[in-house]
This record gives C-alpha cells, structure tokens and sequence, in this order.
C-alpha cells in the first residue's frame, strides 16, 4: 500500500533528513550529489528560485524512496527533471535496492492519472547503477516512448591496481611531472597542503585568474556559487566531506583542487592553476598530488567525471557511462521535445569531444575577447606585425661580443630569485625566463637584465645556439647601464654575448661604445613554415 507527499519547501523535507540519509547508509551510497546535506544546501543557495518537488513515497506512513524534481510546464506539457542539473554530475532516485522498481512504478502511474501530458528527465544516471535499467525496463513493459543519451565517465579503482603498478603504468608522465617539479622546487619552496574552508576564497581567486583570457561556461566563481560551496564545506556531515587542496609557491596559491568525497568515491569537481606557472605544469603538478592523496586517505574510487576531456583519459583505470533517460507521454510535441534533447545533447557531445575546435572557442577566442577589451595601440600594432611575419619575414642579426677581460669597476648586481619576482607587473614573463634556465640581476627588485650561461636565445624568431663555457648570453638590458652590467659578467672571468637588430642603429652604438664587436651576421628568411638560416 504505497502512497506520497509532496514537499515544496526545505522545512518540511528536513524532518525526513535521518530517513533519507539512513536509506543511503544502509545502500552504501558513494554519490555526493545525493547526499541530503548536497541536496539541502543546493536548493538553498541555488535553487531557490526554482518550482522544486520533493515526491516522498511511503509505505504505511514510512518513507521508502524521494524523488527529487523540479516542476515546470512548458507548451502545455508538465517537466519533471532531476534537480541540481548543471551542478550534479549524477543524480539518483533515493531509495533502497527492494522498494526501487515499486517506487518508480508506483509514482509514474501516479503522474499518468494527474497529468495528461508529461515528460520525466532523469540526468546523471550510472549505467553502473540499477536506476537507468529500472526506468527503462518500466518504459519497455507500460509501452511509454523513451530516449537516451549517454557520455562516457572515467575513473581510477584504485582496489583493481596496487599503487606500485600505478606508477609503473604511467611512469613516464610521472617522470616527466617529476622533472617539472623538481625544476620548481629548485626556485623555491612549494608545498602541497589542505585548506580550511575558511579560506577557500582564495581558490575562486585564482580560478578567475586562469579564466581571465578564456571562455568560462561553468559558472563556478558566480556569486551564488561562490555561496554555495561555501555553505557546503561548512557542512557537519561523516559522510560528505568538501575537500579543497592548494600548490603553493612561495607563499602564493599557484594550484588548487577542489573535491567532493562520499564514502568510497573521491569525486575532482573542479581544478586550477595560476596562469603565470603554465610552463611547470602546476595543473599536472596538483592533479597528481591529488590522486595519490585520495589513495594514501583510502578512498577506493578516484573519479574523474563525464566527459571526454583528453587528460581524463591519461590516468584511468575504468569506465563507467552517465545516462540521461527521458520519458514521456504519447504525443507530437513530446516526440518532437524528447528528440529535441538527444539531438542537442548528441551535436554538444560532437562538439565537445572535437579538443581543437574546444580550443579554438575556449582558448583562442577567449584570448582575442581580451586582447581587444584591453590592448592598447602600441599592443595592436605589435599584434599585426607579429601575424605579416608569420607569413613572411627576413630578419637580419647581428651577433655581438665583448671578451673576457678583468672588470676593474667594482659592480655587483643582487640575483634576483623567483621569490623577489612574485608581486611584479610582469612576473608571467620572468618566470617564463627562469623555466628557460635564465638568470635576473639587478638592484631594488628592479630587473636590469637577464642571463643565460648556455645558449643565446632569440625567442621571438625562435633562433638558438650554444655557447662556449666561459661565456654568457645577455638580453632585456637596461641600455644606460650596459658598461656596468657587462663589468658584472665579466667579474666572473666570462665574455659577454648579445644580439641586435640590423636595423637598431642606437643600440649596435652603445654596444661598440660599451666594447662589444660584431662576430657575426646572420639572416633568417621565413615564409609561412618554412625557414631558411644563412650566418656570416
């Protein structure tokens, strides 16, 4: 003898709040999204404008099974869908294994005696799970038209793979993280660390920042959302826990990951980086401390999410698949609307799944959206130049230098490390420099020239060649102190190398004046991709 109630407001639901979280003890549920401290705190903050509906079925005036929708007519037709879409990644009817079919069935025979014409979305249904098979074995036998579309979700188990041939597997990417890392560390102190919750505002932060000159559909630094993962993080809940882990450099968040664990499953929901450390990879850097942190704490389930983002596949061990089921009555409109979804969802799928065309609309556009918002003359021309001299360009170069010779100024510029530089205008351009093995010299925090001790660099016509040992590559010099910078070199015992522009008739003075001479002419003629390198 099954009956409902149905619940529109949070008061009413919340003394059903030991009941709902019992029927998921009980099943040991591992999805966060479902938990009633996830479900709570999402249509508090966030869907609080939204017609939810909470269906509570009963069996003698005990509730066995929640569904919940949000409710909303459209074209004469009643929608029901899962709540949270946009934020939960799955979704769930709430209910033990025994009552789930009767619970369905009795529901759904319920809205076709209430409503004429209806449809039922249900997103984020694992094929893993009974709940998918259960709509679709009652569509099947009651003849009500269905469709479905599904995306493909990755994730690492860690109970299959001992962490040892974890690492053997993809040793080589660690190897190659590893190499980053301790390029990173060799410039600073970096730690990897939790962080309180009151303190994830930091993370929205940086988030903005990696964002900034890209196209973000997510939504995640919105005001309300903001909100809501600050609501949930304070949450008294054993089973849901956000977790949110930052890389630091310095003193300075250059990485973080935040993390929705549910018993076994340690779910990544969103991850990001400061944009200025691209080169260190502090992304990868993070995402592998993260895994190995979600082993070392005994989750079993790593999960990586729907979707088909190449760096979900990099590290997975399995693959589950995430279902939108959707049913309806019998009808025109609803044929058309359910073949509206799966048609939208397929060609977003398409489109998604196609990593140049993402970049080219996330990456590529998104630069140019900011470039034109705030480039200043000077960056436009710069900019147009750069685009003529990728399809055709010759440039002419002179190398200069100066040879050892025993300093008699007592000049001793101060090396500036990269702590010095991480409150500068341009530090995404110095620590660029440091990745490419540069050293700064200067005075105050002012950076009055770059050094390499290898190879000379000409990075705008990606032009290199290597030094003898007892010489160095200067460039970005301050002009008015060249004698002073080339004295600091060659208080070392080492010759000085640079290179000028043909045409920079000012600079090759100052160089001849400062007692550099010219070794060398060389040309480099380019059109589209092909490059032509003549020296003199």
């Amino acid at each position: 003898m099954l009956a409902y109630r149905l619940i529109t407001d949070i008061e009413t639901l919340e003394p059903y709040r030991s009941t709902w979280s019992g029927i998921l003890e009980r099943e040991h549920n591992n999805n966060p999204f479902i938990e009633y401290e996830w479900i709570s705190t999402w249509w508090a903050t966030l869907g609080a404008h939204d017609n939810v509906e909470i269906y509570v079925v009963e069996n003698e005036g005990m509730a066995i099974a929640f569904f919940p929708f949000i409710h909303s007519v459209r074209y004469g037709i009643h929608h029901f869908s899962f709540i949270g879409q946009g934020f939960a990644t799955y979704m769930e009817v709430i209910a033990e294994k025994r009552w789930l079919e009767q619970a369905i069935a009795y529901l759904i025979k319920e809205f076709s005696q209430k409503y004429k014409r209806y449809l039922l979305v249900f997103h984020g249904l694992l094929e893993s799970k009974i709940t998918s098979q259960a709509l679709e074995k009652y569509a099947i036998e009651y003849q009500m038209p269905y469709s479905i579309f599904r995306t493909v979700t990755s994730y690492i188990d860690f109970q299959s793979i001992s962490l040892d041939e974890f690492l053997k597997k993809h040793r080589k990417k660690f190897k190659g993280l590893k190499r980053r890392e301790h390029k990173l560390r060799s410039l600073g102190q970096v730690v990897f660390q939790s962080v309180k919750h009151n303190h994830i505002q930091d993370m929205f932060t940086l988030f903005t920042r990696r964002w900034q000159k890209k196209i973000d559909k997510s939504g995640f630094t919105a005001k309300q959302t903001r909100l809501f993962y600050e609501r949930l993080a304070k949450t008294n809940s054993k089973v849901l826990r956000v977790e949110v882990d930052h890389l630091q450099f310095e003193g300075q968040w250059i990485a973080f990951t935040i993390d929705l664990c549910c018993r076994e499953r340690n779910f990544c929901q969103a991850m990001g980086h400061e944009p200025d450390f691209n080169l260190f990879g502090p992304g990868r850097i993070i995402e592998k401390e993260n895994m190995l942190k979600a082993h070392d704490s005994g989750y079993r389930y790593y999960d990586l999410g729907s979707g088909y983002e190449p760096y979900k596949f990099e590290w997975y061990t399995h693959i589950d698949f995430t279902r939108k089921f959707v049913m309806s009555t019998k009808g025109v409109k609803e044929r058309v609307i359910r073949t509206w979804m799966v048609f939208r969802d397929r060609l977003k799928s398409l489109l998604t799944n196609n990593h140049q065309l993402v970049k080219l609309k996330r990456d590529r556009l998104g630069e140019l959206r900011y470039f034109v918002k705030n480039a200043s003359a000077k960056n436009w021309l710069k900019a147009l130049t750069s685009r003529l001299q990728r399809i055709l360009a010759i440039h002419i170069l002179d190398v200069y230098i100066a040879e050892q010779n025993q300093a008699k100024e007592l000049v001793n510029f101060q090396e500036i490390t990269m702590k010095d530089i991480m409150t500068l205008n341009e530090r995404a351009h110095y620590v660029a420099s440091f990745y490419k093995g540069y050293r700064l010299f200067g005075e105050n925090n002012q950076v009055l020239y770059r050094r390499h001790d290898k190879i000379a660099i000409e990075e705008m016509l990606d032009y290199s060649y290597e030094l003898p040992e007892n010489m160095s590559f200067i460039r970005e010099y301050d002009s008015q102190r060249l004698a002073d910078i080339v004295a600091d070199v060659q208080r070392e015992g080492r010759a000085v190398c640079t290179i000028a522009s043909w045409y920079d008739g000012q600079r090759r003075h100052k160089l001849q004046y400062a007692g550099f001479h010219k070794v060398a002419k060389i040309h480099i003629v380019k059109l589209f991709k092909w490059r032509k390198i003549y020296q003199f």
